[in-house]
């Protein structure tokens, strides 16, 4: 049995992103799924391991103050799948992403003391 090492539950979140790596942005249309931590994408193009990079999670497309950006790195690519390590986020956006996660959850008790327990990223 593989010890699960993920300290935020994860949930799937369907609204579009955006996702620099190495100078080049990949559009993506919905996010895999989604954690306070980080989150998998399907972007089609493999990425190096390690590379770092911005997220963008569009929640308004006409207004991008209230969209949410998250640096990380790239921590696995498979079969067109990213993988993202969440490093740095500002924290209004931290707050933004802590609630979309509280409110897509099916269980946001379980999310309200993981974010009780890891109040950053980590």
């Amino acid at each position: 049995m593989t010890e699960e090492k993920r300290r935020f539950s994860r949930i799937v979140f369907k609204m579009a992103a955006e996702l620099t790596a190495s100078g080049a942005v990949h559009k993506v249309d919905e996010i895999t799924n989604l954690s306070v931590g980080g989150c998998q994408l399907g972007i089609g193009v493999e990425i190096p391991s390690g590379t770092e990079c911005t997220l963008l999670i569009i929640l308004n497309p006409a207004d991008r103050r209230m969209n949410v950006e998250v640096d990380g790195y790239i921590v696995r690519t498979e079969d067109g799948m990213v993988g993202v390590k969440f490093t740095s986020i500002g924290p209004e956006a931290l707050t933004h992403l802590q609630n979309i996660i509280r409110y897509n959850s099916p269980d946001p008790d379980k999310i309200e003391e993981e974010i009780d327990e890891h109040p950053g990223l980590v």
